[in-house]
C-alpha cells in the first residue's frame, strides 16, 4: 500500500510536466499557424503557408516553428521572410503608392476616353441635320421604273 501511495504521489508530481509540454507544443503550433496564415506559399501563390501542401510550404512552416522555439517574435519571423522573398511573400502586402498608381491608371484612362466619347456624341447630337433631299419628280420616277424593268 505504501508503494502505491508513493507511485501515486510521484505520478501527481510528474503529470504537470507532461501536461505543460503538451500545452506548450499546442501553443507553439497555434502561433506557427497564425504566422503561416499571413505568408503566401511561393509555389501555390494563391494559398497561405498554413493550408498549402507543397513541400516548400512544409519546410517554411518547419522553419517558422524552429524560429519560434528559438524565441523569435512573430514580427521578427515575418520580417525574415520579407527580407528573403520581398513583399510578395505577404498575403496582404503593405500600401505602396506606385502600386496604387498602377491599379488606378486603367480606370483613369477609361474615364478620360469615356468623357471624350461623351463630348463627341453630344456635339454630334447638337449638330444641325442636313436638309432633307428633295422629293423625286415625275421624270425621275419614270427613269427609275425604266431602269428596274431592264434588269
Amino acid at each position: 500500500m505504501r508503494y502505491v501511495f508513493l507511485w501515486l504521489c510521484l505520478g501527481l508530481l510528474v503529470a504537470p510536466a507532461f501536461g505543460a509540454t503538451v500545452v506548450h507544443e499546442s501553443m507553439l503550433h497555434r502561433r506557427e499557424i497564425a504566422i503561416a496564415k499571413k505568408l503566401r506559399c511561393t509555389v501555390c501563390q494563391a494559398e497561405s503557408l498554413a493550408v498549402s501542401q507543397a513541400g516548400i510550404a512544409r519546410d517554411m512552416r518547419k522553419l517558422i516553428r524552429e524560429k519560434l522555439r528559438a524565441g523569435q517574435t512573430p514580427h521578427q519571423i515575418i520580417a525574415y521572410f520579407v527580407k528573403r522573398y520581398g513583399d510578395y511573400i505577404l498575403l496582404k502586402p503593405p500600401f505602396d503608392p506606385l502600386g496604387a498608381i498602377l491599379w488606378i491608371w486603367p480606370f483613369a484612362l477609361f474615364a478620360v476616353f469615356g468623357g471624350f466619347a461623351l463630348v463627341v456624341m453630344r456635339r454630334r447630337a447638337r449638330a444641325p441635320m442636313p436638309p432633307p433631299s428633295p422629293e423625286l419628280g415625275a421624270e425621275d420616277r419614270e427613269r427609275i421604273k425604266a431602269l428596274t424593268r431592264q434588269e
